[in-house]
This record gives C-alpha cells, structure tokens and sequence, in this order.
C-alpha cells in the first residue's frame, strides 16, 4: 500500500509500505479522506525532538474510511466509520485501529467533510469540561448535543488563532448563543472565515493591540472566556489579558515547547480559572460531533479550504506551515 512518510524535517515521501495485518479485536480501515491536523505540524517542522524517518503513515489521525477486515463483534466489512488509527498512521491507504476509537458515520452518507467530525468532537469534550452538563445520554449508537436549550446567554467569548480548531469553537460559541464572539489571529482571510462562521468582531493582531480593542469592544468588561488554539505562551498570555477577574482561560492549542512563560501574577491577580483539554472521549462525543456535521448544524463550509489527494501531501503541508493559498483544513483523498 502507499503510505506517506516524513523522512526529515519540512520532506514527505510517498512510499510502499506493508499492508497491516490484524489482531483479534481489531479492524483494518481502508482510508477515504484524512485531514491535516494543526498538531502534525511539529513533525513536519521538528518543533519538537524526534527522530527521523518517522514510521510510514505517521502522525496521520483524523480519517474516514470503510471497513475492509474486521476481527472484532462491533463492526463489519463495508461499515462506512470515523477512526482514530490505532498507531497514529492515518496518512496512508489502510490503517488499524479498533472498536473503542471508532464511531459509524450515517448509512449512505460519503461526504468527505464528515471527517471534522474528529476535531470537532475534542471540541466538543472541551465544551463539556466548560460548561456540564452538554450532552445528554446516549440513545442507541449517538449521542444527542442539545445546542437549542444549552446557550450561554450574556457571555463574551474571545477565541485567540483562528485556524481550524480555533474556527470550530467560534461556531461552537455561536450555536450555543455567546453574546459576543470575538475571533483573532494575525492572517485576514482566517478572520474572514472567522466572520462568516459565526463571530461577532474579529481582531488582527499583526496590526491592532487585542487587549485594547477587546477592552473598546466589550466596553471595558473584557471577556468571561478566552480560548487559546494557537499553542503558544504568548497566546496564553494574550488570553490572560483578555478575561475580566474571575474570568476563565481554556488551553487547548498543543504546546510547542515544554515549558511556558506565562503572566502568572496577573493569572493570579485576576483569581483566573485555568482549564486544559485535550480529549476526546471517543464513545461519547465523536457521535454528536458526527451528527453536528452531517444535519450541517455546524457549517464546515468554510474550514475547508482544499481537497487534494494524498500523493500530494508534501504541497499540503507546505501550504499550511506557509499559510499559502488561503489554505485553513486540507482535505486529502486516498
């Protein structure tokens, strides 16, 4: 099978690689569409220590695709599925992964955008730590996110980067009736998608002072909630100036170094609520993220920015790491 391959920093190979082969308890998936992930990114530019080539396939995990083995009860060959592969291989044609990191996707629906269903459910686990309860108990195979009667009403919301995550928590925010909705980040046309997918205001921070113009903005009562999706401490630290005291930060962009340097004596001063997601948790909230997606309840519209194919993976990757060509989510058929 071919399966893409970081063979050193900012290169990616396609290569013929050995086709898996399946445990008891697991399913091979042959692979429709993955999509590039904000957190692949470090691989591609070494950001973090590692040793290259990476293994066929890495760090790829956000894939659709059908069953084409099965030695597990819960799926069968041919069950149209979103997965989390079960060794992070997802750029290639044929993954493993099993049952507990698997969701079906909705009979006869082949649209390739059902795979934003993956980051929007570790959106949704986010949401869920913010604000419980959100979803309610599960009825048969999905879970049910009640947006029409959970709203935050009266709450102002900045979300700092508004790359693909960051635009899934302004839509978040806006289905779930934020007063005000705030989108920053330092390229114009994110902040364009950031307005069309549901923000009130959009700050660029290349050119304008955040902290200034959300203190105009709310007309000096700052934030409730600032969310950060970009992974930086100066990030954090523009979220922490951002919230009013009691206020709370989320953290959910990946670090990129180990250690932060943070405003701590004004994270203290302003008694702030720090909260981390990571997630998800898979049974529990890719359902409703699925769902969300597919009743086009949150409109992905314009996340997606490109559909290519997987032999095309190292232009994706250039596209994204350079900003290139109004590039946000890609897409990559296989």
């Amino acid at each position: 099978m071919k399966a893409a391959r970081i063979i050193e920093p900012m290169k990616i190979e396609i290569v013929e690689s050995e086709m898996p082969e399946i445990k008891e308890g697991q399913i091979l998936v042959r692979s429709t569409t993955v999509a590039i992930c904000g957190s692949d990114m470090p691989h591609f530019l070494h950001e973090r220590p590692m040793n290259y080539p990476l293994a066929p396939g890495l760090p790829g995990h956000e894939c659709i695709g059908v069953v084409d083995q099965t030695r597990c009860r819960e799926y069968k060959e041919g069950d149209k599925i979103l997965s989390i592969p079960a060794r992070g291989r997802g750029f290639a044609e044929y993954f493993v992964s099993v049952p507990a990191i698997t969701v079906r996707l909705p009979a006869g629906d082949t649209r390739d955008k059902l795979v934003i269903a993956q980051p929007l459910g570790t959106v949704i686990h986010a949401c869920r730590k913010l604000f419980q309860p959100l979803i309610h108990p599960a009825t048969g195979e999905n879970g049910v996110l009640d947006l029409d009667s959970w709203k935050l009403p009266d709450t102002k919301v900045a979300i700092v980067g508004q790359g693909p995550i960051g635009l899934l928590f302004t839509a978040m925010m806006k289905g779930m009736g934020a007063d005000t909705i705030i989108g920053i980040d330092l390229v114009d046309y994110r902040l364009e998608a950031a307005m069309k997918i549901g923000a009130t205001h959009v700050i660029n921070a290349s050119n304008s002072h955040p902290e200034q113009m959300v203190r105009e903005i709310t007309g000096g009562a700052m934030v409730d909630l600032a969310i950060e999706a970009v992974g930086k401490d100066s990030t954090v630290n523009d979220c922490i100036a951002l919230i009013r005291r009691s206020g709370t930060v989320l953290l959910f962009g990946v670090p990129r170094k180990s250690v932060y340097e943070i405003m701590f004596s004004q994270l203290f001063r302003k008694e702030t609520k720090l909260l981390v997601a990571v997630g998800p948790e898979v049974q529990m909230e890719f359902p409703p993220a699925v769902d969300l997606v597919a009743n086009d309840r949150i409109e992905v519209s314009h996340i997606i920015s490109h559909r290519m194919h997987l032999e095309d993976i190292q232009e994706a990757f250039e596209m994204v790491a350079e900003k290139k060509d109004g590039a946000i989510k890609v897409l990559l058929g296989t």
